[in-house]
């Protein structure tokens, strides 16, 4: 995804809407994570690099998918809490090297695909 694309979709909640039919979202650079961006799409995954993202309060990512997992590269500050569901896939998260005073919540569903996060 290029940093100039829009989401699909905005809803009244709040919710941030970014579709793909085949291929994954992919973001890095400097942007800003939307507070409650949800990743859809029936083949592939979420590629975020959220070291130079503007991170809101309490960012909540869900990603939704048949095959795709989600890849996060994210700083040293943030705890990651995981929740879902993946028939074949698992969690990986490399652990921080020091406190964490921001968190982001990741929610990952689908059939083949995990969540992998590390730190930059």
């Amino acid at each position: 995804m290029d940093a100039n694309e829009s989401p699909f979709l905005t809803s009244r909640s709040g919710a941030t809407w970014y579709f793909n039919i085949l291929g994954g979202t992919k973001r890095r650079g400097a942007w800003k994570m939307p507070q409650d961006m949800r990743v859809l799409g029936p083949l592939g995954g979420a590629n975020l690099d959220l070291c130079e993202a503007g991170l809101p309060e309490h960012p909540v990512l869900t990603k939704i998918s048949l095959i795709g997992g989600c890849s996060l590269r994210v700083p040293q500050d943030v705890e990651i809490e995981v929740e879902g569901f993946r028939l074949f896939g698992g969690v990986r998260i490399e652990p921080a090297t020091g406190p964490t005073t921001r968190k982001l919540k990741v929610r990952e569903y689908s059939l083949v695909g995990g969540v992998h996060v590390v730190r930059g």
